[in-house]
């Protein structure tokens, strides 16, 4: 059976540089690689917080807690924006005199935000903090005027500390702090294990190794959120950072979107939330909506698809007054389709998303 989605591997690299995220840092900027997104983020706002007293951070309500926890950390006051089903964000502007951070993402590579009030957040003197952990490859993946991009790579490649931030106009000044080695060791563990976790034992991969891959995931994971701060980042994922063959992985993800986009079986139990490619648009998943998320999982995880929740909802977010993200964090799911597999393996998911059944009562003989 195939095995498709889970914890990325290390990868051979090319010799050269790619320059890629020194493309995107104006040569009056500042570019810092740090352990993960949210130290990154966390050192982006501590360069803020040198100069803003309001500290009132305009968020999306469909995000991370990950994303959040920074925020609060740096001692800002939330306010949330709602986001539609489509993933667009849905701004108010009679928050304009109440904020002075605005926060946004280009859910899974697609920009679908106003960028006419991005325009007028900035001409307010509002700091812009783009999370690009999603559009990063995109073309419009950074908005003009963003003054901060922030974001991880962990989504996309191999990379045992993936953050990065970079400030637009100016330069970083505050000290980075040494990363913490211990989590570096369990990210690299995993990784390690990636590289061997297809190993066969009578035609099926071993559970004791993908259990100890997601146990090593998790234990990593949970330090992260009690320890994060503004931890720089290690030589050796710099390193990975900068000469990835980023070509390659933009134009194999866009190849395979397309491939699931023109073949993919209409299903009652599934709408794809984004059923176009713009050009330019580098996808980060195949991200659907599943009428019954718990059952669509099961299923094709039973067929060797790792399917993932982007995201639980938070205990940060209260969804009351937002009924778009409510069903969003109720039904969104994410289906591999990255630079690790080809147009064979796109159509093995369509092939078992044929035969996936419609109700919950036939799931368990489909398996």
């Amino acid at each position: 059976m195939k095995q498709i989605g889970g914890f990325f591997a290390l990868e051979p690299l090319p010799e050269v540089e790619n320059h890629f995220l020194e493309s995107l840092c104006p040569p009056e900027g500042s570019l810092g690689y740090f352990m993960s997104g949210r130290c990154a983020n966390y050192y982006a706002l501590e360069d803020i917080c040198l100069t803003d007293t309001k500290k009132v951070a305009y968020v999306p309500v469909y995000t991370c807690e990950t994303v959040l926890a920074p925020f609060l950390k740096a001692g800002y006051q939330l306010k949330f924006y709602g986001v539609s089903r489509d993933m667009s964000p849905v701004f108010d502007e009679t928050v304009l005199d109440d904020i002075s951070v605005l926060n946004l993402c280009g859910y899974y590579g697609f920009c679908n935000y106003d960028r006419d009030f991005i325009r007028k957040c900035s001409e307010r003197g509002i700091a812009i903090v783009e999370d690009a952990t999603h559009s990063i490859f995109s073309d419009d993946g950074v908005d003009p005027y963003s003054d901060y991009v922030v974001g991880s790579l962990r989504k996309w490649i191999g990379v045992s500390a993936g953050g990065f931030a970079i400030k637009r106009k100016g330069r970083f000044t505050l000290p980075v702090k040494e990363p913490d080695r211990t989590h570096l060791t369990l990210r690299a563990r995993l990784m390690e294990g990636s590289s061997q976790r297809m190993s066969y034992c009578d035609g099926h991969p071993q559970n004791e190794t993908l259990q100890q891959l997601s146990d090593a995931f998790w234990e990593a994971e949970m330090m992260l959120r009690r320890i994060f701060d503004s931890y720089g980042s290690d030589d050796k994922s710099v390193d990975i950072i900068r000469r990835y063959d980023f070509n390659r992985l933009k134009e194999r993800r866009r190849a395979n979107y397309r491939y699931l986009l023109d073949h993919m079986p209409d299903h009652p139990q599934l709408t794809v939330v984004f059923p176009w490619l713009p050009e330019g648009t580098v996808p980060s998943h195949f991200t659907v909506y599943a009428a019954d998320r718990d059952m669509v999982q099961k299923y094709l995880a039973g067929h060797g698809i790792k399917s993932t929740t982007y995201w639980p909802q938070g205990p940060m977010v209260d969804t009351e007054g937002f009924a778009d993200a409510d069903y969003i964090y109720s039904h969104v799911l994410s289906i591999p389709c990255d630079q690790r597999f080809d147009a064979e393996d796109m159509e093995y998911i369509c092939r078992q998303i044929g035969a996936m059944p419609q109700l919950h009562d036939g799931l368990t003989a489909a398996l």
